[in-house]
């Protein structure tokens, strides 16, 4: 029987983060990986170890952005009718067992659109920095998700039809696009995360997230105007916490993330 599932994995001048992360695929599960490389020079390969049969390489000959390149991939997805896409960023690690128990959990909860679940940030040197723990249910997920996303991105599973329905990436929010994109599933269908560690990520100091902190930040802040719901106290926090953070360097958010934040408070 065809696959129902595709690993979509941009990438940009990271070959070794490529490799890494298309190495901790499991060999024993139904998947194709679709890779974008998004105008690398020089163009990355595909692992000789990788099953040509499971590879797709969509190339673009420049260039445009995290946000374009997922499209292009999710286009492609879309066109080819899978059920499921999983997301995996060059560099990240996917712990065994997470693709199995996502597809199942969406097998049996066609309510919901997208799961994710806890995530390992490790510096460059592979020591454990400190663990995102994320609120599991659907009510405290959109609870939370006023003051930040209850998504690393990489972690999350999400059901193609649903993101037909919806549409793609948003080039709207600079290197919140995806932050976005959850809030546009939400409002139809249900989300949910596994309460166990799904994924291990490096926190690059050159990756989009810490590069582009404050446009990040900026962009978060015109995503919580756009969903503010007047009746939660939870849209007036999170408002206050992310100007906050326009201003405080990254390093100490951290510092506090390491040595404060309790597993599953998830308000940093």
């Amino acid at each position: 029987m065809r696959t129902e599932l595709a690993i979509l994995i941009p990438v940009y001048n990271r070959q070794d983060g490529l490799n890494r992360a298309c190495a901790s695929l499991p060999p024993d599960l139904e998947f194709h990986i679709v890779i974008v490389d998004d105008g690398s020079d020089p163009a990355v390969s595909i692992q000789s170890a990788l099953n040509p049969g499971k590879v797709t390489l969509l190339r673009l000959t420049e260039n445009q952005g995290i946000a374009r390149a997922l499209n292009h991939g999710l286009e492609w997805i879309v066109q080819n009718n899978y059920r499921y896409v999983a997301r995996l960023d060059a560099g990240d690690l996917i712990i065994r067992g997470r693709l199995q128990r996502q597809f199942e959990f969406l097998e049996t909860h066609p309510n919901h659109a997208i799961v994710g679940g806890q995530a390992r940030a490790v510096d460059v040197l592979g020591r454990e920095s400190f663990r995102d723990n994320f609120p599991t249910s659907d009510d405290r997920i959109r609870r939370v998700m006023h003051g930040r996303s209850c998504f690393i991105h990489p972690t999350v599973m999400m059901r193609v039809a649903a993101l037909r329905a919806v549409g793609p990436y948003s080039e709207r929010y600079s290197s919140a696009e995806d932050f976005e994109l959850f809030w546009r599933l939400m409002q139809e269908w249900k989300a949910a995360n596994l309460d166990e560690v799904v994924v291990e990520y490096t926190l690059d100091p050159h990756g989009i997230s810490l590069a582009k902190r404050s446009q990040q930040v900026r962009s978060r802040v015109r995503i919580l105007l756009k969903y503010f719901d007047p009746w939660m106290w939870e849209s007036y926090a999170g408002l206050a916490k992310n100007v906050v953070l326009l201003v405080v360097p990254y390093r100490w958010v951290s510092w506090i993330k390491r040595h404060y934040i309790r597993p599953n408070r998830g308000w940093l």
